[in-house]
């Protein structure tokens, strides 16, 4: 036996305290000598004995219930065995509920094949074998909620946690369940664990690619204390599908992350055919907020090939909706037939344009060209519609400014800054703001190197290094009308996915390829420049746009002015649509993010002139005042469940967040009494739609890794160190023992003093005694006794 508070056993004199303590009281007992007490002497002589075979027996129970309690405290432990279950074994059900296990059977669904597979391996275990069950996706959880450890042998519970599994849209990391089951602590009764993993052989889920994660977990299963053995249980082995193909959209996207009332969108489905036999038949469905708008007749689409569904519609109103698109067509993996996309509708995007001469006209001015490509002359818009609203501000208005409820600030055309604005506009970009810089003629470099790009730590990605002209150096002639095309300074065409310019890297509908740049800043880089981001070339290969990143927010910089000098750049088509786009794509940040990778925390942000603490719900008062309280909110997840939030301040603003979204699928924030309602949308892995199954090289690599066990010496050792704790037990015994010793001190109190209750004064007034009572009892008394003594001694205690 051994102990884990050893120190509690030095209180073991303890348990002799009540047997100290009896006999220090019977030392104070005084004999009084009174003759009429002879006869109630006698008759009690009788009851002696066993009045003091109950005294000492409550006297063990009181040291007995010390003994339990010091040893409880000093919580001993017994070598495994001594209390029974030796052969107890370990059970835990792995069980991959990923979007795959969601495709059709001939008897229903593959994860309905594994909660049957699972429900018929439980009843053949043993009635003392434990069971745990670990889902998959989108991480590994056991299946039991809760901070209180549940019984894993109640077989009634089990099979509820298994009624209740379903199939979620989320990626599977089979890998890390593994990781999980094996290194769970187990009870010191448990001497031995079985793993079944039951899966439907879909390779995407068992990354293979990460040999250190298997070789790891082939070192886990070598150091194990418990006797481990895994077993795979192939569903696709065990349950057919019908062959019916997949046809799946990867996503939804719309052409603008942000939309205008009565602006025409563009919404593009990626579908993709992962089956090998091509798929022609079927509609395609598209949705607002799950309103059928639309259906287009479903194109072919050759075997494990994808193709673009697109659809144009107008929002006639603000808000947040949620566009789906839908196949109506029946196929192996029906839950990959929905693809959605959040998208915002603003009335406006605030701007603000740093103009550098405001003295001069319009036309003149740095921001002219700015505020006509977002649709703005004479201050007022072209068009109702337009969502952009500039403001123009001189520089030396910067430092008292307030940034906070703009989204982007443009500054055409660089001139000297203060170093209060330079600081303003490090904490505007660094709280999620849009910062884009021209470089023109008034720019000084020196001021541009040492506090904008402040030796690589200021908000310029890159340092100046000179101006330089359009013209290649071996052109000997100053005459622009006879410079070789071939020697003229141009923008490079280039193909890009970045947001900023995927819409200017189409040569076949924009000129920006055409754009001759007469002169410009040249940069300073290195060629081992790291996460650098160039968003546009010069056909030199020197950058003419760098972005850079500042806490949250973003910054451009170009090497030339956004206006007609330097270069034509301004008298172009593409550049509306890259004042549109950057400004879109600088103001990202700030906006709320409704479309959400798996994990990436939701952030919902409400003016305090919003949040109605003020009205009668929500709000306590004291007294006459109004005591402000933050608004509350209710998060609903793709399985239904709801988490409550409540809103924290942030800046003049009060803020909804949480990181509950690692499952892919449809979020709901209610805010209020369910009076708003902001959906969010978590997007899924489009490699879960491919249900292509490992290879056999693969699983023969697998089955080698899973039977990896620990060497014989060191499962022998570990079985030694394995003990049962007997504390519980004690504490009942203490229980026991104390409601014994209760029972017997209140049955010893009723023997010697009765169980009538004592009366009252008055009472006893009202009933005197009876003289003949009092003489018919010593009558009896005294004729019982043959040689009455002169004198009795009695013991007063």
């Amino acid at each position: 036996m051994s102990f884990i508070g050893i120190g509690f056993l030095f209180a073991l004199p303890l348990v002799a305290a009540p047997l100290l303590l009896h006999l220090f009281d019977r030392r104070r007992n005084e004999v009084i000598e009174w003759g009429a007490m002879q006869f109630l002497v006698e008759a009690s002589a009788r009851k002696t004995s066993a009045r003091r075979l109950k005294q000492w027996l409550l006297l063990l129970l009181r040291c007995l219930a010390i003994a339990a309690l010091i040893f409880a405290l000093a919580r001993p432990l017994l070598p495994a065995g001594y209390l029974g279950g030796i052969d107890r074994g370990e059970t835990i059900l792995v069980i991959d509920n990923s979007m795959s296990m969601s495709r059709k059977t001939s008897t229903g669904t593959m994860i309905e094949t594994a909660v049957q597979r699972a429900a018929k391996i439980i009843e053949e275990l043993p009635k003392n074998e434990d069971v745990r069950i670990l889902t998959t996706a989108p991480y590994p959880t056991w299946a039991e909620a809760g901070t209180v450890r549940d019984d894993h042998r109640d077989r009634t519970r089990i099979t509820k946690q298994l009624d209740e599994l379903a199939a979620t849209q989320g990626r599977s990391d089979l890998l890390a369940a593994l990781f999980t089951a094996a290194q769970v602590e187990n009870e010191s009764a448990v001497n031995s664990r079985r793993i079944v993993v039951m899966t439907d052989g879909q390779a995407a889920d068992w990354r293979m690619d990460d040999e250190a994660g298997w070789k790891r977990l082939q070192e886990v299963l070598q150091e194990t204390l418990v006797r481990t053995h895994i077993d795979t249980v192939r569903l696709d082995q065990v349950a057919s599908s019908p062959g019916l193909g997949n046809l799946g959209i990867d996503r939804v996207a719309i052409d603008r992350s942000v939309v205008g009332v009565d602006w025409p969108v563009t919404a593009t489905a990626t579908l993709h055919n992962y089956g090998s036999q091509s798929i022609g038949s079927g509609e395609l469905v598209w949705q607002i907020d799950g309103q059928e708008q639309s259906r287009q007749t479903l194109e072919t689409i050759e075997g494990e090939q994808t193709s673009e569904a697109n659809w144009k519609h107008a929002f006639a109103a603000t808000g947040t909706y949620r566009i789906s698109c839908r196949i109506d067509r029946d196929d192996d993996l029906p839950a990959d037939n929905t693809a959605s996309f959040v998208v915002e509708v603003v009335d406006r995007i605030p701007i603000v344009i740093v103009e550098g001469a405001m003295e001069l006209a319009e036309m003149q001015q740095d921001g002219y060209f700015v505020q006509a490509a977002l649709g703005w002359i004479n201050n007022q818009p072209l068009d109702a519609s337009s969502i952009y609203v500039p403001t123009l501000v001189t520089p030396d208005v910067l430092p008292t400014m307030d940034l906070s409820k703009q989204r982007v600030v443009v500054i055409p055309n660089l001139t000297r800054l203060s170093e209060d604005s330079v600081r303003v506009l490090t904490e505007f970009v660094s709280e999620g703001g849009g910062l884009w810089i021209g470089l023109g003629p008034r720019t000084d470099i020196d001021f541009f190197n040492h506090h904008l790009f402040a030796d690589a730590s200021g908000l310029a990605p890159l340092r100046i290094d000179r101006i330089v002209d359009g013209v290649a150096a071996d052109t000997d002639t100053d005459s622009e009308a006879l410079v070789d095309p071939d020697h003229q300074t141009r923008i490079d065409p280039f193909r890009s996915d970045h947001p900023a310019t995927k819409q200017l890297a189409d040569n076949n509908q924009l000129d920006l390829a055409d754009t001759q740049i007469r002169r410009h800043f040249r940069f300073a880089t290195n060629d081992d420049a790291e996460g650098l981001s160039v968003l546009i070339r010069l056909n030199d290969g020197s950058p003419l746009a760098a972005e850079n990143f500042i806490g949250t927010g973003r910054v451009i910089v170009q090497a030339v002015p956004l206006r007609l000098q330097w270069s034509d750049l301004a008298r172009t088509q593409s550049f509306v649509v890259m004042v549109r786009d950057w400004i879109e794509y600088l103001a990202e940040p700030r906006a709320t993010q409704y479309n959400l990778e798996p994990g990436q925390p939701i952030v919902y942000r409400v003016a305090e002139s919003d949040t109605g603490s003020h009205s009668e719900i929500g709000a306590q008062w004291n007294g006459s005042t109004p005591i402000e309280e933050a608004p509350t909110g209710l998060l609903r997840t793709p399985l239904s469940e709801s988490i409550e939030l409540t809103a924290q301040p942030r800046e003049e603003a009060m803020e909804f967040r949480s990181s509950r979204t690692r499952l892919p699928g449809a979020y709901q924030l209610e805010i209020g009494l369910a009076d708003r309602v902001v959906p969010y949308q978590v997007m899924r892995s489009p490699e879960e739609s491919d249900l292509t199954a490992l290879d056999s090289a693969a699983w023969q690599r697998i089955e080698g890794i899973l039977t990896a066990e620990p060497p014989a010496e060191r499962l022998a050792q570990a079985s030694s160190t394995q003990a049962d704790p007997i504390w519980p037990y004690l504490l009942i015994g203490l229980i026991a023992l104390i409601t014994g010793e209760l029972a017997l001190s209140g049955m010893m109190a009723r023997e010697r003093f009765g169980s009538a209750g004592v009366p009252e004064f008055s009472e006893i007034g009202a009933s005197p005694l009876k003289a003949e009572s009092f003489v018919t009892t010593a009558s009896t008394l005294r004729d019982e006794t043959p040689k009455p003594p002169t004198s009795a001694s009695v013991e007063v205690r």
